[in-house]
């Protein structure tokens, strides 16, 4: 009778063990595209000029759940750009733009991770030409904002036209907003805070932004701002896009600015990857108050 107990019970372990599904295995793809307009490994290209990679995205059988883009320039790495994401079909085809630095070679290193957790990574050379490249800027020297209960100023701005817009008269513009503002207090200390439609505790202060098809993301240099890196005389001077490509840290960015007083100068990457400097000419502290900044930014 034991013999037969014991029988069953292996049985029984042995069928369950068939049903244990093993994972797929997976391999996500990740090219950069060839065609004349982009980049290709070992270009020669002065500091300040642009940089322009077209990649290719398949998941390998599961979705697509991040993309890291990393510049190693003589050695030294810096993460450019880590963006979540959770693309399940179609996989991604995207064009990414960046300034050629100063390094003698730069790295450039493009790296996706599925939702097995499996990775790949494609990478290419860009070798420094001389001279240089930097290129011409718009200014706009007065671009004034409502803070969230401002009922008078507009409270949506593109950065790159220097125009701002109202609740009702942002229709149709949603796509070309990069930036509004609001106050609070945070860690016990008022916050005039820059901000972006895609950033989700701008939500709080604009729900508008949650019916937008298009909704820019803009990274700020917080880090820049809250050390003061960048002087307000500084930004004056700037007659080209070199001090606003270098003062610009993707280590310390997120999609609001804390701390946006009067007089701090904040870096900026717009979505369609624009560097830029927002110099805070005044910013209220309540609710109802408003901003003024001047900027400068890519052409």
């Amino acid at each position: 009778m034991l013999k037969r107990v014991q029988t069953i019970a292996l049985l029984f372990v042995l069928a369950a063990a068939g049903c244990v599904q093993e994972e797929p295995v997976t391999t996500p793809l990740v090219l950069l595209r060839s065609a004349s307009e982009f980049t290709a490994d070992g270009s020669v290209v002065a500091p300040g000029g642009s940089l322009r990679f077209g990649l290719s995205v398949s998941g390998g059988g599961g979705a697509i759940t991040n993309l890291v883009v990393r510049r190693i320039s003589d050695g030294v790495a810096v993460t450019e750009a880590d963006k979540g994401m959770y693309i399940s079909y179609g996989g991604l085809d995207t064009i990414l733009t960046y300034t050629r630095g100063y390094g003698q070679v730069e790295q450039w290193v493009f790296s996706v991770m599925n939702s097995y957790r499996d990775t790949a990574s494609v990478s290419l050379t860009v070798l420094k030409g001389a001279g240089s490249a930097w290129g011409e800027i718009d200014y706009h020297p007065s671009i004034r904002i409502g803070l969230q209960d401002n009922v008078n100023l507009p409270h949506f701005a593109d950065l790159h036209s220097g125009m701002a817009w109202d609740d009702a008269g942002v229709s149709g513009y949603e796509a070309e907003v990069d930036m509004s503002a609001f106050w609070y207090i945070t860690s016990g200390k008022s916050s005039p805070t820059l901000t972006c439609p895609a950033y989700s505790s701008a939500l709080t202060y604009y729900p508008l932004f949650g019916t937008w098809s298009v909704r820019n993301q803009t990274m700020y240099d917080y880090y820049t701002s809250d050390n003061d890196l960048i002087t307000p005389a500084q930004f004056d001077l700037a007659d080209n896009d070199s001090l606003l490509v270098n003062a610009y840290r993707p280590g310390s960015v997120s999609g609001q600015s804390k701390y946006a007083y009067t007089g701090k100068v904040v870096p900026f990457r717009t979505a369609d990857g624009k560097y830029g400097l927002i110099k805070v000419i005044y910013a209220d502290e309540t609710a109802e108050g408003g901003m003024e900044i001047a900027v400068k930014i890519q052409k």
